[in-house]
């Protein structure tokens, strides 16, 4: 209690502090709505009408889900299985997990004789580039021999490209300007290719923008392929939605953080390219 003459704290339940509080919570997103309008947010996606490289090829659920929108389908048994999958992605899986099962990929290679050549953006393999240079061991299972040729890039994950074998080594997708035999595939700083082992020091080239780290980097083994003719089919008939994607959101680590985990990479590109791909997305959602 305030004692004789002295003027009782305000009561923070009461209106007129409520109220300022209020106002001043306003007043901080005003200035932040503000900040944001200065600076482009880096994550954005839009559709766009050509083939090319960097353009990333996102999963029509029509042609992958037996149920989609309140219909029936029917996926081909050729198509699922060509991005690893058995059966089409079921109901019960619940919708982020489900949306992580649609295929999303990014096109390294376009070429009229050739074909088409790209790889799936969301299928991890499970095991980490350490995995592939576990070092000998003795009797008595002490680790021996030098560090691994990938150190840098030791605890990064080793993505799975698609069922085709092209290369017979690591193909790597990245943001690094700076390695040797790397082309560049899209207008924001997205490369293709390049050797990893001369990438650990091209990372840390001081003419770069920033030191990079590891994780600008995603390693693929295999990749997917198609002929001009097929990839144009079912462009055709609907499998595919055409997008250009910022690197950043490609990029985005996704790895389970609770409820501050990034969204499945289908499911920011939709909601990102906004109108009818939310309504979309919406609808996909609403199946569970």
């Amino acid at each position: 209690m305030a004692d004789a003459g002295e003027e009782a704290p305000p009561d923070p339940a009461s209106p007129s502090v409520s109220s300022s509080i209020d106002d001043l919570i306003s007043y901080a997103r005003s200035q932040s709505s503000s900040s944001n309008k200065e600076e482009e947010s880096p994550d954005w996606a839009k559709e766009v009408d050509t083939l090319k490289r960097g353009v990333v090829l996102v999963a029509n659920p029509a042609s992958f889900c037996t149920d989609f929108g309140g219909k029936k389908f029917s996926p081909k048994p050729t198509l699922l299985s060509k991005f690893g999958l058995t059966l089409p992605p079921p109901v019960d899986l619940g919708p982020d997990r489900r949306s992580d099962l649609l295929p999303v990929l990014i096109l390294v290679d376009c070429h009229e004789k050739r074909g088409v050549r790209a790889v799936l953006l969301n299928r991890r393999t499970g095991y980490l580039l350490g995995d592939l240079e576990q070092p000998p061991t003795d009797d008595n299972d002490s680790a021996l021999g030098p560090a691994p040729i990938l150190e840098k890039f030791c605890i990064q994950p080793l993505w799975f490209g698609g069922v085709d074998n092209v290369s017979s080594g690591l193909d790597m997708l990245h943001q690094c300007p700076m390695v040797q035999g790397a082309k560049k595939i899209t207008e924001d700083g997205l490369f293709w290719g390049g050797d990893p082992a001369q990438a650990q020091d091209a990372m840390s080239d001081p003419s770069l923008d920033r030191v990079m780290t590891g994780f600008d980097f995603k390693f693929f083994v295999q990749s997917t392929t198609w002929t001009t003719n097929d990839i144009e089919k079912e462009i055709k008939s609907g499998t595919w939605i055409k997008a250009q994607v910022s690197k950043e959101v490609l990029f985005k680590s996704r790895d389970r953080m609770g409820t501050r985990r990034a969204k499945p990479l289908w499911t920011e590109i939709m909601e990102l390219m906004g109108g009818e791909y939310v309504e979309l997305k919406e609808r996909f959602y609403d199946e569970q």
